[in-house]
């Protein structure tokens, strides 16, 4: 019993300390490892989208991912591929993702959609096809810092030598400006751990 009562408090201190403070950035670090690229590099942008929030708004990943894209477009302009399952045949997200990246700069014309893919693997395998059919060298793909780690995994199985994932300077994940982001931002770390494991095991 006496034990017990032990293991509770560690447990219950160990709560404190992720839900009060930034430590779960410890965590984090493993998992953000995106690469710095030359700003004439790459000629396709691969974005791995994150859906959509309740009300059909564009979700916080997905939109900061989509930023990041834009970021590098402005430095040379290219195709934009989003990947992302919620975009399936006349799915509000097409126009939303579309709408945001012409706001933003993007020509109609470089922009592409991938909506079949419901995983991180299978964005990469449908896009596979996309990027060979239209002769694309080199590959940037725009992910969130807490979902780079998974993506290396998944390219580097599926031997993608032609892939990089880039770094992101700005990301929600480094933000906890409240204990509700924190939370959340905990949970996307944590999730990417299961993710990484179930990837392991299943290959896919």
């Amino acid at each position: 019993m006496k034990k017990l009562k032990i293991l509770s408090l560690i447990f219950f201190f160990l709560f404190l300390l992720f839900l009060l403070t930034d430590v779960y950035l410890i965590l984090l670090e493993p998992l953000d490892s995106g690469n710095s690229i030359e700003k004439q590099s790459g000629d396709m942008l691969l974005v791995l989208g994150g859906g959509l929030k309740a009300g059909n708004e564009i979700g916080v990943s997905t939109e900061e991912r989509l930023e990041q894209a834009v970021d590098i477009y402005k430095t040379k302009e290219m195709t934009i591929l989003v990947s992302d399952g919620s975009l399936y045949k006349k799915s509000p997200a097409i126009k939303m993702f579309r709408d945001f990246l012409i706001a933003k700069g993007v020509a109609s014309d470089h922009i592409l959609f991938e909506g079949n893919s419901q995983t991180t693997f299978e964005n990469f395998i449908y896009t596979k096809n996309i990027i060979k059919e239209n002769n694309y060298k080199d590959i940037i793909v725009c992910t969130s810092p807490y979902h780079q780690k998974r993506s290396e995994v998944i390219i580097d199985h599926l031997s993608l030598d032609n892939y990089k994932v880039v770094k992101m300077d700005r990301s929600e994940v480094y933000q906890a400006g409240s204990i509700k982001q924190r939370v959340r931002n905990l949970r996307l770390v944590v999730r990417e751990y299961f993710g990484l494991l179930k990837f392991k095991i299943f290959k896919r």
